[in-house]
């Protein structure tokens, strides 16, 4: 809803040109989309209207910003503006790679394969309890 209605912007992935704005899990989000302060700014605002609407506090002190093919003074200038840390890529979300360039097909391949992995897992114990 936020991408649809302009407040925010995503990014496209693979071949289908799959819209991805945010993965969540648990209390870990991460935000996807094009390096400007206003983007950022407005996710921002997005997550302080969060806040006060849920009761839930951000911590953005505890908070990552990542950018991809921008320079490092930039990242730290804006991470300072925001009151949030800089972070590199790659790195390590729940086990699985987060690669410096999330549009190419490539560096989803770890995580579709981990996914493929425990769906076959999760099919051949199925069927074990069925069958028992």
């Amino acid at each position: 809803m936020v991408v649809e209605n302009k407040f925010a912007s995503g990014v496209e992935i693979g071949r289908d040109k799959v819209p991805i704005s945010h993965l969540q899990y648990a209390d870990d989000t991460i935000f996807f989309g094009a390096w400007s302060e206003g983007n950022i700014r407005d996710l921002m605002k997005l997550l302080k209207c969060f806040e006060l609407t849920s009761g839930l506090k951000d911590y953005f002190h505890k908070s990552n910003l990542i950018g991809i093919g921008v320079e490092k003074i930039e990242v730290e200038n804006m991470a300072r503006k925001f009151c949030c840390k800089v972070r590199t890529t790659p790195f390590i979300y729940l086990g699985l790679p987060v690669d410096g360039n999330m549009k190419k097909e490539e560096s989803w391949k770890p995580v579709l394969n981990k996914f493929e992995k425990r769906l076959q897992i999760g099919e051949l114990d199925r069927c074990h309890l069925v069958g028992a």
